[in-house]
């Protein structure tokens, strides 16, 4: 039995193999999303930038919940405006509330496409809006996706479209057709790899008459780290707008990350609508959809829009604080030591003469296990995968928690210290020389 103590709370007595075996018992595979079997853990403390798990060990959290914490765990800035707000109002049914006017206010004014926003529970929640909104505006029912990119597990985006990476293995192959696409994931969706702008072409080619939207991480984050190649983000929205077709901007992962514009503001490309999530609240429950006014006032008369939760005070209280702390320079904190992360990642490659190349901007980064950094989806699979994953278990070993999957992006927050950022380097040079 593991006893841990944190001021002003009770003891907390956690056993964490007694926990994980009555996990076992009421809980599928003993956990409630897949990949956090993998750990085989029990975190039981999070601040800032660091977890603790039931017997007191302390990790460096690289993976911050795939996203959402961007000020850091348990922040108490933010956890007092949800506090105060809690006090005050909670969870109703009626009409808007100042803080959610607000908060739509300062969204109008950072991102770029935002005309109008609907706050929302999850980014899979505003992705599945964006698609419903397409297919009312269009006509439509056609989507182009590509591979690698994840839109959330649901409907024609699901992650059926893309491949399914497992720790130290390799995803299979895809089989294209002519116009360089894989076969549809469900039967309104055509996938083509990242940054190949002839398929693209053939695509709009073939179906242009037949999409409602195209859908993309303007940035890829969610597998690796891959840079939108020159002009491919032109490329989209010049074929979408020539096809009719509603180009929608997953930004789930790269919003209030790289700049309080999304990764658009960085690329000068506008979408017309914009899936915001991940790092809106710092890990409280919200999200967004932003966009076009015509296309969002479809929201409501055209198309469903009901949620208990949508624009909760709380997480709505929690996203106003977030904002607020990365206007003050968190910004620019998370782009200064995400770039000292990645050239000492860069420096201890090559020192220890292995074949790996740091991908990333901002606060991300990932290792890919190659000669050269990938373009595409299909050159970041060809890795080595198995170098990958005993990296990755090093690390953890060296108490730096890294996402359970090789080829998912890892993130940093706020709270990271210079000195958080050196430990990171230095247990990835020893890890390095251990798989060289």
């Amino acid at each position: 039995m593991t006893v841990l103590r944190r001021a002003g709370t009770e003891d907390r007595q956690v056993d964490r193999a007694e926990l994980l075996a009555r996990a076992q018992r009421v809980l599928p595979h003993g956990v409630s999303a897949g990949g956090r079997e993998l750990y085989g853990d029990v975190v039981t403390r999070a601040q800032g930038a660091y977890l603790w798990n039931a017997e007191g060990r302390r990790f460096l959290d690289h993976l911050l919940s795939y996203g959402p914490i961007v000020i850091g765990h348990a922040d108490p800035r933010v956890n007092a405006a949800v506090a105060e707000t809690a006090a005050r109002v909670d969870l109703n049914w009626v009409g808007p509330q100042a803080g959610e006017v607000e908060l739509a206010e300062k969204i109008v004014s950072v991102v770029p496409s935002a005309e109008e926003v609907a706050f929302l529970t999850t980014g899979t929640d505003a992705l599945q809006h964006a698609l419903h909104v397409a297919r009312a505006a269009t006509g439509r029912s056609r989507v182009l996706k590509f591979h690698g990119h994840y839109h959330g597990w649901t409907g024609d985006l699901g992650v059926g479209a893309n491949f399914d990476v497992a720790p130290g293995r390799a995803p299979g192959p895809v089989e294209p057709n002519s116009a360089g696409a894989a076969p549809d994931a469900g039967s309104w969706t055509t996938v083509v790899d990242w940054n190949d702008a002839a398929a693209v072409r053939e695509v709009f080619a073939a179906q242009g008459r037949e999409l409602a939207a195209v859908f993309a991480e303007p940035y890829l984050h969610s597998y690796t780290n891959a840079a939108p190649a020159p002009g491919f983000l032109e490329l989209l929205r010049e074929e979408s707008t020539r096809h009719g077709a509603v180009l929608v901007f997953d930004e789930v992962k790269t919003g209030f990350r790289h700049h309080l514009g999304g990764y658009q503001a960085i690329a000068g490309v506008t979408p017309d609508l914009t899936a915001l999530g991940k790092a809106l609240g710092n890990g409280w429950t919200i999200a967004a959809l932003a966009g076009r006014a015509d296309l969002m006032e479809l929201l409501g008369p055209a198309v469903t829009l009901d949620g208990t939760h949508h624009a909760a005070p709380y997480a709505v209280a929690a996203a106003r604080r977030t904002i607020a702390l990365l206007e003050d320079g968190g910004i620019e904190r998370l782009d200064r030591l995400g770039g000292r992360l990645r050239d000492g990642l860069t420096r201890a490659i090559a020192d220890t003469g292995v074949s790996a190349v740091v991908t990333g901007i901002g606060s991300a980064w990932c290792v890919n296990w190659r000669a050269e950094a990938p373009v595409t989806f299909r050159e970041a699979v060809d890795a080595d995968f198995a170098r990958a994953e005993a990296f990755r278990l090093s690390m953890l070993e060296a108490g730096v928690l890294l996402p359970p999957y090789v080829l998912t992006d890892n993130r940093i927050c706020v709270a990271f210290s210079d000195d958080d950022v050196d430990e990171t380097v230095d247990a990835a040079r020893r890890a390095f020389a251990a798989v060289a």
